[in-house]
């Protein structure tokens, strides 16, 4: 595997651990000393990994851990574009959020859940707006190669 495959799949990997590690550590947010019958929710969790996901985040921690290292020595040794970050952080941001709003929307409450309304209000402009700085920085990355035509399709 080259240099650019592993950098790559390390970029990948931390893309898509670093949501997964606050969401597996943060944990199921159930109100309090409350009886889990009595418990509504805004959205069912999800009942197959509740006894894995401090396991999982635990894992991802490590992975994403060893990959972002990876990357930085990259970076720093000249291997790896450093503006490739630009594209990297507000993706990792953005999954932070919807594993953030994910456990709040999932989170039982015996009232009404705020912060539920407040994930979606202020979490769904935050993410669509992180995507579109990654997409704009990717873009300005490849130098513009790619997006448009500069000639006639035809001869």
């Amino acid at each position: 595997m080259g240099t650019n495959a592993k950098n790559s799949l390390a970029g990948v990997a931390l893309v898509t651990g670093a949501p997964l590690v606050l969401w597996g550590l943060m944990g199921q947010q159930n109100e309090p000393g409350s009886v889990q019958s009595e418990l509504t929710h805004v959205m069912e969790p999800i009942r197959a990994l509740e006894g894995w996901a401090t396991g999982l985040g635990l894992v991802a921690l490590v992975v994403t851990g060893a990959c972002a290292l990876h990357l930085l020595r990259a970076t720093l040794s000249g291997a790896w574009d450093p503006r490739r970050w630009y594209v990297l952080l507000p993706l990792a941001a953005a999954g932070l959020v919807v594993a953030w709003s994910h456990r709040v929307l999932t989170a039982g409450t015996v009232d009404a859940n705020i912060g539920a309304g407040l994930a979606v209000f202020f979490g769904a402009p935050a993410v669509t707006g992180l995507l579109f700085w990654a997409l704009v920085q990717a873009i300005r990355l490849r130098g513009g190669h790619g997006t448009a035509r500069t000639e006639p399709a035809c001869c």
